[in-house]
């Protein structure tokens, strides 16, 4: 993995750069002489990116179909650069807009740093400062000889709390379902981050322990990937939102389930957005499989169809989990939908938290919920032992 290149040369992995852009209504920055400015990305379509872009700044640029343009971009926090083309100016979905071609190459900029892989959410991460003290830290990227660290937010200085070169100590944890402890030296300051590189003095066992969960986890981030690309184009949830977009939201993207870890027994999260699936897939994936939906109004059933669900079964399903909030109603409502109307006869568990349990139980209970599953708190454990419990009664 140190040896493996940072740019984006297939086209799939740069388009889904850029739709990880279009998705979360970021913007890249374009480069043309002496003109800079930052273009929200509207669309991506298999042969080009379509940006906001006035005409009046397209005017003030003085650009011409053909004209060579340079953009610069984030993705998952590393910076990219990219050379296109300028395809034209017009209205897209009622926006003024402009089109580029597809880079053929996403050049990665800072290829000194330790971030091959990028989680979608930062690890909790502890580690020991320069006198010693035990301080909360979060790991937000890593890479074959180490880490990258963010501090606690209260820290000022970095140089404060570790100096260049110092050594430490961290104990990954999160990431893996255990402690994994690593000697570690200050190799660099990013921008509130450290760059740690694992020490000769590691042992060997943890380092390969270390090397297998990193490859497993870039595996996984990427079968993710996968199942979120649109091959045939994805368009931003603002502009189809906007007045002027309004006509064109029936052309949304039908929910799809997603599967974070391909394994049976397989569960399904019901759940608004990535972070509680990803949260739970690193907590059990090395057990159950899991695979998130984020479902609007109806039925659920037709949506499940790739997992093998239809009218004479539930295919590989063996368990939902409901986490709120959910863009389709209430977590109560979904539920009775789904055991009561869809006759669905898995064990459902209502994801909450510990505080107030056994005065929720009745409502849930009364839905055809099989119970809950405490989250917050997250202790892995508990939630292992509750998932076991809910998939093998006992007799």
């Amino acid at each position: 993995m140190g040896t493996r290149s940072l740019n984006k040369d297939e086209t799939q992995a740069i388009r889904m750069a850029f739709q990880r852009l279009c998705e979360n209504d970021e913007s890249v920055q374009v480069l043309y002489g002496t003109f800079r400015g930052d273009f929200k990305v509207l669309a991506d379509a298999p042969d080009r990116v379509i940006l906001a872009m006035s005409s009046l700044e397209r005017g003030q640029w003085g650009l011409k179909p053909g004209t060579r343009l340079t953009l610069h971009l984030l993705d998952r926090g590393l910076p990219y650069e990219a050379v296109v083309d300028f395809g034209g100016h017009g209205s897209y979905r009622g926006t003024e807009a402009a089109h580029v071609t597809l880079p053929r190459l996403l050049r990665a900029l800072d290829t000194h740093r330790l971030a091959e892989y990028v989680p979608d959410r930062p690890i909790p991460c502890p580690f020991a400062d320069q006198q010693n003290n035990i301080k909360d830290g979060f790991a937000t990227a890593f890479g074959e000889d180490g880490l990258e660290l963010a501090p606690p937010e209260s820290t000022r200085f970095l140089g404060d709390v570790l100096r260049l070169n110092a050594t430490s100590s961290v104990d990954l944890r999160a990431a893996v379902g255990e402690t994994l402890p690593l000697p570690v030296r200050v190799a660099y300051f990013g921008e509130r981050t450290w760059g740690l590189r694992i020490t000769d003095r590691a042992d060997r066992v943890q380092v390969g322990r270390y090397h297998r969960w990193l490859l497993e986890a870039a595996h996984a981030q990427a079968q993710r990937d996968q199942s979120r690309f649109s091959p045939g184009g994805l368009e931003s949830r603002r502009l189809l939102a906007s007045p002027g977009g309004a006509g064109a939201a029936k052309t949304l993207p039908v929910a799809q389930p997603r599967i974070l870890v391909d394994r049976d027994p397989l569960i399904l999260v019901l759940a608004e957005g990535e972070a509680f699936p990803a949260r739970l897939a690193e907590a059990v994936g090395r057990k159950y499989g899991v695979v998130a939906l984020d479902a609007v109004k109806g039925p659920l059933r037709p949506l499940l169809a790739p997992l093998g669900v239809d009218g004479a079964g539930w295919g590989r399903l063996r368990l939902v989990v409901i986490h709120p909030p959910l863009r389709s109603g209430s977590p109560l409502d979904r539920c009775r939908q789904l055991v009561r109307d869809e006759g669905c006869p898995l064990p459902v568990l209502m994801a909450t938290a510990g505080e107030g349990l056994e005065r929720r139980r009745g409502h849930a209970l009364a839905v055809g919920a099989a119970g809950h599953l405490v989250v917050d708190p997250f202790q892995v454990l508990s939630v292992l032992r509750t998932l076991d419990q809910s998939l093998h009664p006992p007799a």
